[in-house]
């Protein structure tokens, strides 16, 4: 599977898991439906650029959201892998495209930190 390919497997999961979040807890209701609708977009963009596209598995990791701790550190976890997989991108690309990974691994962290990580020195590394 290409770099560019696990990301697609993970915006695959995104999209399902911040639709599992916002259904489940209307109180991160808002924050679950603006990540979904970005997670949706850049899965939507990546189908139309990955040479050899993953589909969506019918379900991901089993995980019971019992509480809204246990959501956001679903969240961060979906974040913490997209920005591990735009890591691995970031290393292989040039140019454009390199700062594009560049961008999306930020995006991915910055994200990661709004549903309550914290921050680290190598975003996507560690």
């Amino acid at each position: 599977m290409s770099d560019l390919a696990r990301v697609l497997a993970l915006e695959h999961e995104a999209v399902w898991t911040y639709g599992l979040i916002g259904g489940a807890f209307e109180t991160l209701r808002e924050q679950a439906d603006s990540a979904y609708r970005a997670h949706r977009s850049e899965r939507d963009r990546l189908l139309a650029v990955v040479d050899e596209p993953v589909p969506p598995q019918v379900a991901y990791e089993p995980v019971t959201l019992t509480d809204e701790a246990a959501a956001r550190l679903r969240a961060q976890g979906v974040e913490a892998r997209i920005a591990a997989a735009w890591s691995a991108v970031v290393g292989i690309v040039t140019g454009p495209d390199r700062a594009d990974a560049i961008t999306a691994l930020t995006t991915a962290e910055a994200a990661r930190l709004a549903w309550g990580g914290t921050a680290v020195a190598f975003p996507g590394l560690d």
